[in-house]
């Protein structure tokens, strides 16, 4: 199957420019994600299918299986690296093909860590079987070469992070998303120490559903493996722009390094709103598995439009009608 997705936002994306699509990483997998949508929205479906048998061909694994699996609670950890990088890569490419066939046509991308990539397939700059094999294949690297680790989101003001010496000890900055919530990563013994130390304060912080310490040091020893693949990729011409939270600002042409960059800086997520012209006028539609960059902009920018689509709580289908009935849409003959 060709990507079809970017070839027509070629030709559409200069005719509606009110929207701005976000893509988010690891850490809002969950198991049963979007499961309203692959059960009543034929596109959803169709995209889906269609990049899991990219999966099982060149991999020799099942996406599907594995984040529909009955057998599995919402609780249980989605943890497994090569598994959970598919699922969110395919869940957000999937929906991005749905809103186009809508008629919904971003006039931006933001992407954040593993978000960055599936923006950069959506737009057009690396094909979207390309991209699948990298996370892929980074997931298998980061298991046969990091050490255990993990990341820590905490709610509360980005200076404790100076100022508790728990913190800055045993754990680094991986993203600041506001004023009131900042992410941080390390080996596993410190990231205990840290969480001891805030629960202490009374400082609420939730860890997330990953093994590794990405965004910090730790991952440095994967430079030259993540080099080398992303040496090997073809890189087209864009159809829409993509605005980086690693570096907070926008790629007109993605290089190699740029997929260290994505994958060791930390992420900056409002920097990257704060780059784009006039970003109060548009509307902001997250794509991300749990929603979690719509509910960071509730807090960081409470006064711009964001929506939601999918979240735990399976209003997926309802989201979209509101997206639908709330947008100027391009009519799509195809």
């Amino acid at each position: 199957m060709t990507d079809v997705l970017s070839g027509n936002m070629r030709s559409m994306t200069q005719i509606s420019e009110e929207s701005i699509f976000l893509f988010g990483g690891q850490g809002s997998q969950y198991f049963g994600m979007a499961l309203s949508l692959y059960r009543e929205n034929a596109e959803f479906r169709r995209s889906m299918d269609w990049l899991n048998s990219v999966c099982q061909s060149r991999h020799g694994i099942s996406v599907i299986d594995y984040i529909y699996d009955e057998r599995r609670g919402m609780s249980e950890p989605c943890d497994d690296l090569a598994l959970s990088n598919a699922a969110i890569f395919m869940i957000e490419y999937a929906l991005s093909d749905v809103l186009r066939k809508d008629g919904v046509i971003p006039s931006r991308l933001i992407g954040c860590s593993l978000g960055e990539f599936v923006a950069m397939a959506v737009a057009g700059h690396i094909s979207a079987e390309r991209v699948l094999d990298f996370v892929v294949e980074l997931a298998r690297s980061a298991e046969r070469y990091l050490p255990p680790g993990g990341m820590l989101a905490v709610l509360g003001d980005p200076g404790l992070y100076n100022s508790l010496p728990e913190l800055r000890e045993n754990t680094e900055i991986a993203s600041v998303s506001h004023d009131r919530h900042f992410i941080v990563a390390g080996g596993s013994g410190g990231l205990r120490r840290a969480a001891q130390a805030l629960d202490d304060r009374d400082v609420i912080a939730v860890m997330l559903p990953v093994r590794f310490a990405f965004h910090s040091s730790a991952m440095d020893s994967l430079r030259d493996v993540v080099s080398e693949v992303a040496d090997s990729m073809a890189y087209d011409e864009p159809a829409s722009t993509v605005v980086s939270a690693s570096t907070g600002g926008a790629i007109t042409r993605f290089e190699p390094v740029d997929c260290w960059r994505t994958l060791r800086n930390p992420i900056a997520f409002t920097d990257a709103i704060s780059s784009i012209p006039a970003a109060e006028s548009y509307t902001y539609i997250d794509l991300t598995p749990s929603s979690t960059l719509a509910t960071m902009m509730k807090s960081s920018h409470p006064e711009y439009v964001a929506y939601p689509i999918i979240t735990p709580f399976g209003n997926e289908l309802a989201n979209l009608e509101s997206i639908r009935s709330s947008l100027p849409r391009v009519s799509m003959n195809n």
